[in-house]
């Protein structure tokens, strides 16, 4: 027999399930400090990759400058500035991610932790309806 509180119940952890709820469950699949760190690593190589993607790209913008004065650049005042510059890129995106990683993971346990008393009340109902059937 159907009960309308176990069929609320139901649909609320399947809207669940398929929205939100699949990300939350990969998010809280790992430790706060394991997702944290994944997060940090995939950043960290990001911005990496875009910062040298960067400078590669100016350096071939003046390509023909570089090659007719090549020895009369001051590399160590253009290498040492542009060195800086990604390195405190780096470390702003890392501690910007950090926080919002930390921030994510712990709005998602804190809806997965709801969504398990949904699941476990849902549990308590059909064994409640097991235990009228087989008083019958």
């Amino acid at each position: 027999m159907l009960k309308e509180e176990k069929i609320r119940k139901m649909i609320r952890l399947s809207d669940y399930e398929n929205g939100q709820g699949s990300t939350d469950l990969k998010r809280t699949h790992y430790t706060k400090a394991d997702y944290i760190r994944l997060q940090l690593l995939k950043t960290a190589v990001a911005v990496a990759t875009a910062g040298f993607l960067l400078i590669l790209l100016v350096a071939m913008c003046h390509l023909d400058y570089w090659m007719v004065h090549f020895f009369e650049i001051p590399f160590g005042r253009i290498i040492i500035p542009a060195g800086v510059g990604l390195v405190l890129t780096e470390v702003v995106a890392l501690i910007v991610t950090g926080r919002m990683a930390k921030r994510h993971y712990e709005e998602a346990a804190l809806r997965v932790k709801e969504y398990d008393a949904t699941l476990q009340e849902l549990l308590a109902l059909y064994e409640e309806e097991e235990q009228e059937e087989s008083a019958l």
